[in-house]
């Protein structure tokens, strides 16, 4: 390979675009519409080909092998056989087939095998095999008869198809031994709506497919005459296999009454969606060029091999970096499979006479090769040692330093004086609103621990001081009209609402109004709007949010890229010109839509995160394999560390195939202009104000058991009801039904990254240990169920009642510790009252509530990561696995730390106690509508408290 400086310009390009595409590929906004994502790409790219056509004498091979003497020479032997008339409509039909196959597959690819496409080059290698056509070379000197044996079999060996056989098998093999260090997702496959023996045959099928059209393009191509109508038959071919794609993909929504054009009302997802088509059809045709170019100068094998070659160096060596952490427990096997794969690519490299690999001659490759094995073998060594710690203890001391800083931090001014200037110090010198000295009253009487962080408040509140207050009284007058929306209007220190016809939702404003009384003197004349249904109905896209923000005069909510101050006084800043949508609409329900797939709305959730941030590069469709990457930047080794930035979606976006929030439909209207209103609860992405409610199904009465006496259960138990809508995703990728699977169906292959105990010299060490789910789940009280007090007669219920199964009722706060998720639409409605229980709470959550600024994890609470991928190591550090059993073939012997339980249980009990009463809610209230009034007035900018 690579005989000139052109050809290894081709390898390059190939190389180049081939990793670029497999990397970029793992988040696409493309994935979402397949048969339309695929009739572009292929259609783009086909175009690009012919373009490229059109400079054909710049590239490789521009003569073409017929146009110099080598077939007048003999050699044309070196030319594959000549392709059949019906090669071309075979190529269009089968890539058309296997474009379905990638769909199907796409569909339940928590089913599929990783790592099947590593045989591709083992089936080109059979076909050579096969096909070994060998050349007689006509000598007039006699043969040597005493020629050493030895150097005879070596020649042999290297020049048999058989060893080109053997040593393309044997690093296809290593590649295929990686997807065995890759963790798997709790995103599970369901033996009642999967089939996973079907995926893995259909894998194998294209597998199969993929060798079939690349031997057939393989002859094709070759017996072109030149660079340029290679290329041109390249780019026919794909526009022809598009126009295929388009006719199914036409045919199917026609026949699913969909429309064929999917028009919808949002901002920015089609822009989001052509930019990845271009992007990508550019990526697509530079390989698709470059592999032409490269075959017809070698063999289909050759780019093939070194493509799958590529692939497993890189994976082996992210392995091994990862060993001595939860991902890789085993220091050994990822150095034998590396020894392996690059073992068998030098014998391949011999076996198929290749002195020069892409740039590289092959004994440089040996030498590095060697040296990435010696390395490797260093570090593995080095980085494979033991824990001295468990890392939930310096969590745990961690937090509790924190939390210290925190309160004190809260708790700053004693006096109305020290409470102005540090209001000042935090609002870049803004004073505080009117009336701040009568709230300061209000909360020294309430004795209030919290004073000065309100952090929640100014972050909701900070992109309104960006819009134009008439603006902002022509988003309260849209939302006034639409149904469940509560209005609470404030006039001459009286509180009145709109009386709810929905006897739960008058409650909630009863007690709103209730609470507001009690300062509505001190508050200027207002109306507000409130959210009576659950699910936050706000998201606005992260670029019109920033330009408020910047407008207003504060810091961005994520503040990935620079930015200048602006300052109040300026022009209030207008959606970008070209996005007609967005234009604010006065009018009512116009810029609403009440259902939104969760489709669509994962992709605005996408657009309300930065640019440059992982969720906004698009959809990650990869359920099937756990990603470290989106879990990073949050967590300390395997445990959740950063409760605050684990709350932010943005670095995670498999986070949007794991939690019911993002895998059911939007059913209530969602609105992507920035409205005033005020809702219980929200995410990060969301731009609800968060105002304190009450939740009137929830008690609240003290639970009178301590923790030593409540049974050491990790329990959870959801009721059926509370699924009301099912989808497939949310049925294999809900956060409840996932937990509910990994503790009761657990398969005997799930396996589960568990930190555990060791004697090592006399001294505790903790070392990861891949164990089986269900082995680990043994030593471990798990009790997470679903219970149904109806009858089952809806498809949801029954699908529930078949792949989880029901259990009657029990009480959570009997046991020690008490799982919290959350619900479809909001956060776990029992954390309150489970704080204070004297259980220890276990949170996984996504959602943010007026005092989750409050909560301190591993002082508070428990966290868990909705991955739940640490709940094993998590509960084991508390519980102990001391005679409790076997793990991994021997007992255990790491007490459980109940101390630490016990000291978390009183903490938050303490705390739910002095900063998470009523009395708080109502100083809360008070701040917040304090700094509205502020922010809605026609003269804000001159507004404020002056001692």
């Amino acid at each position: 390979m690579a005989r000139d400086g052109g050809s290894r310009l081709t390898a390059v390009c190939f190389l180049a675009s081939y990793i670029w595409l497999s990397c970029s590929l793992q988040r696409h906004s493309l994935i979402d519409q397949p048969r339309l994502s695929s009739f572009l790409l292929l259609f783009v790219s086909g175009t690009i080909a012919f373009i490229a056509s059109l400079f054909s004498k710049w590239l490789p091979g521009a003569d073409g092998r017929f146009d110099s003497e080598a077939i007048l020479k003999g050699m044309q032997s070196s030319l594959p056989h000549r392709p059949r008339r019906f090669y071309v409509p075979c190529i269009i039909f089968l890539i058309v087939f296997r474009l379905e196959i990638v769909h199907e597959v796409m569909r339940d690819f928590q089913c599929a095998t990783e790592g099947v496409e590593a045989f591709l080059p083992v089936l080109l290698a059979a076909h050579e095999f096969f096909s070994h056509r060998t050349v007689q070379v006509a000598s007039d000197e006699p043969e040597d008869m005493w020629g050493n044996p030895l150097e005879d079999f070596m020649k042999w060996f290297m020049s048999s198809p058989i060893t080109l056989l053997f040593s393309t098998l044997l690093f296809s093999y290593g590649v295929f031994m990686l997807g065995n260090f890759t963790s798997r997702s709790t995103y599970f496959c369901s033996t009642l709506m999967n089939q996973s023996s079907f995926t893995v045959l259909i894998q194998w099928l294209g597998v199969f497919i993929d060798a079939v059209i690349l031997v057939m393009l393989w002859r094709v191509l070759s017996w072109a005459r030149t660079t340029k109508s290679r290329l041109r038959t390249l780019g026919g071919i794909m526009i022809l296999a598009s126009i295929g794609v388009s006719s199914l993909w036409l045919v199917t929504r026609i026949s699913q009454n969909q429309e064929i054009i999917g028009h919808h009302p949002f901002k920015g997802i089609g822009s989001l969606y052509f930019f990845d088509v271009s992007s990508t059809a550019l990526l697509i045709a530079t390989l698709a060029i470059s592999t032409a170019l490269w075959v017809c100068d070698s063999t289909a094998l050759e780019p093939t091999a070194i493509a799958t070659f590529t692939s497993g160096l890189l994976g082996s060596i992210s392995t091994v970096l990862s060993i001595g952490t939860y991902q890789q427990t085993s220091p050994g096997e990822p150095l034998v499979v590396l020894t392996i794969i690059s073992i068998g690519f030098i014998i391949f490299t011999y076996a198929n006479n290749m002195r020069w690999i892409v740039v590289f001659k092959r004994v440089f490759l040996m030498l590095l090769l060697a040296c990435i094995i010696i390395t490797s073998t260093i570090f593995a060594a080095v980085r494979n040692k033991p824990l001295d710690r468990h890392p939930v203890d310096d969590l745990v001391y961690k937090s509790r330093v924190e939390a210290d800083r925190w309160l004190r931090h809260a708790t700053v001014s004693t006096t109305l004086k020290l409470a102005v200037a540090e209001y000042k110090d935090r609002h870049q010198g803004r004073d505080p609103p009117p009336n701040f000295d009568k709230w300061f009253e209000f909360a020294q009487q309430r004795k209030s621990v919290v004073v000065d962080r309100f952090d929640q408040i100014e972050r909701d509140i900070l992109p309104f001081w960006g819009m134009k207050q008439h603006r902002i009284r022509e988003g309260l007058e849209m939302l006034e009209g639409l149904p469940d929306i509560g209005i609470i209007k404030i006039e001459d220190g009286m509180v009145s609402h709109n009386q709810p016809i929905n006897p739960s939702q008058r409650i909630v404003l009863d007690e709103a109004a209730l609470m507001i009384s009690k300062f509505a003197i001190h508050l200027p004349t207002m109306a507000i709007a409130i959210n009576l249904k659950e699910r936050p109905r706000i998201l606005v896209p992260w670029d019109d949010v920033h330009r408020f923000t910047m407008a207003g005069g504060g810091k961005p909510r994520f503040q990935f890229i620079p930015h200048r101050a602006h300052k109040r006084g300026e022009e209030e800043p207008k959606p970008a010109e070209n996005n007609p949508a967005g234009t604010f609409k006065a009018t009512r329900g116009s810029a609403a839509q009440p259902y939104v797939s969760p489709k669509k709305f994962r992709q605005l959730e996408a657009l309300a995160c930065p640019p440059g941030s992982a969720a906004r590069g698009g959809v990650h469709w990869d359920v099937r394999d756990f990603c470290s990457s989106c879990v990073r930047p949050h967590s300390e080794g395997q445990f959740l560390q950063d409760w605050e930035m684990f709350l932010d979606p943005c670095h995670q976006p498999d986070i949007f195939n794991l939690h019911d929030l993002h895998t059911t439909p939007h059913l209530y209207d969602l609105h992507q202009d920035l409205l005033p209103l005020f809702s219980r609860s929200k995410t990060d992405s969301f731009n609800d104000i968060l105002i304190p409610l009450i939740r009137p199904d929830v008690e609240y009465e003290p639970e009178g058991l301590g923790f030593d006496q409540k049974k050491n259960i990790v329990f959870w138990q959801g009721d059926a009801k509370d699924s009301q809508v099912i989808t497939p995703q949310s049925l294999l990728g809900g956060h409840r039904h996932r937990l509910v699977h990994l503790a009761n169906n657990a398969s005997a292959v799930d396996q589960v990254s568990m930190l555990l105990g060791a004697q090592i010299h006399g001294k505790d060490k903790f070392r990861y240990e891949e164990t089986r789910v269900k082995e680990a789940n043994g030593p471990l009280p798990f009790e997470f169920s679903f219970t149904n007090a109806e009858a089952c007669d809806d498809t949801n219920c029954q699908l529930l009642q078949q792949e989880f199964g029901f259990k009657e009722p029990a009480k959570a706060l009997e046991n020690r510790y008490v799982m919290l998720l959350d619900s479809a639409d909001g956060p776990p409605p029992d954390l309150l009252p489970t704080l204070r229980s004297n259980s220890v709470p276990v949170l996984a959550s996504v959602f943010r509530e007026w005092y989750t600024e409050r909560l301190m994890p591993w002082v508070h609470f428990v966290p868990v990561d909705l991955r739940y991928h640490a709940l094993h190591s998590t509960m084991a550090y508390f519980i102990g696995l001391k005679n409790r059993g076997l793990i991994n073939g021997r007992q255990q012997l790491t007490d459980g730390r109940e101390e630490d339980a016990r000291w978390i249980a009183e903490q938050g009990r303490k705390w739910a106690d002095k900063a998470l009463r009523k009395e708080d809610m109502e100083v809360y209230l008070f701040r917040l509508l304090l700094e509205w009034g502020r922010v809605i007035d026609d003269n804000r900018d001159n507004l404020g408290f002056v001692l």
